[in-house]
């Protein structure tokens, strides 16, 4: 884990499959389909990535209502509006690095913890989390309900490609998970092609 990197959220809602973090304020927001990653108390760092992002009244049952300024505007008249807001996210745990650091692409052992601070993956903890792409099958296999399974893998291939970088070495990175989604979606090439488009 990148302990240099400020937290960017708070765990609210865990399980061994997925986690709810609330977004700190100042912080920015992760985007759909990046990598976040969660250290706990027994060392070991579970990987996730962001599959919902909504942002609401901090009141339940308590909806916000327009009020007709930009946000510039709204934070030099009306801050303690702001203060009613919040922004969580749900990410899929499809990883995680053990206390050898090992990482494994499976299911976690245990979940993360109420209150545990979720930092974004740097480019390096992306790359680990690369071939043989064995996540990918949870993904396809097991969708979060309500989360479109292909613009998510979408998402991911783009920070994937991001991380490896622009050259030879993304290009092959892409090839690899693009060889393992054709297996995984038996090979329904339309499916895929789709995907891929997308992805450049």
């Amino acid at each position: 884990m990148n302990l240099e990197l400020p937290p960017i959220a708070e765990v609210i809602e865990s399980s061994t499959r997925h986690v709810v973090a609330e977004v700190l304020r100042e912080a920015e927001t992760p985007d759909f389909g990046a990598w976040v990653e969660i250290e706990v108390e027994d060392g070991t760092t579970l990987f996730a990535v962001v599959a919902h992002v909504e942002t609401g009244s901090v009141e339940p049952g308590r909806q916000a209502v327009a009020l007709g300024m930009d946000r510039s505007e709204l934070r030099r008249e009306m801050p303690q509006v702001l203060e009613l807001i919040r922004t969580t996210f749900r990410a899929q745990v499809l990883a995680y690095r053990d206390h050898r650091g090992t990482v494994q692409q499976t299911l976690p052992p245990r979940p993360a913890a109420l209150h545990d601070m979720v930092r974004a993956c740097d480019d390096a903890a992306v790359c680990s989390l690369g071939a043989p792409f064995d996540f990918l099958r949870t993904l396809v296999r097991h969708p979060e309900m309500g989360v479109p399974t292909d613009d998510l893998l979408v998402a991911l291939l783009r920070r994937l490609n991001l991380a490896y970088g622009a050259g030879d070495e993304g290009r092959r990175a892409l090839l690899a998970a693009g060889r393992s989604l054709s297996r995984l979606l038996d090979d329904d090439h339309e499916r895929l092609q789709s995907i891929l488009r997308r992805v450049a």
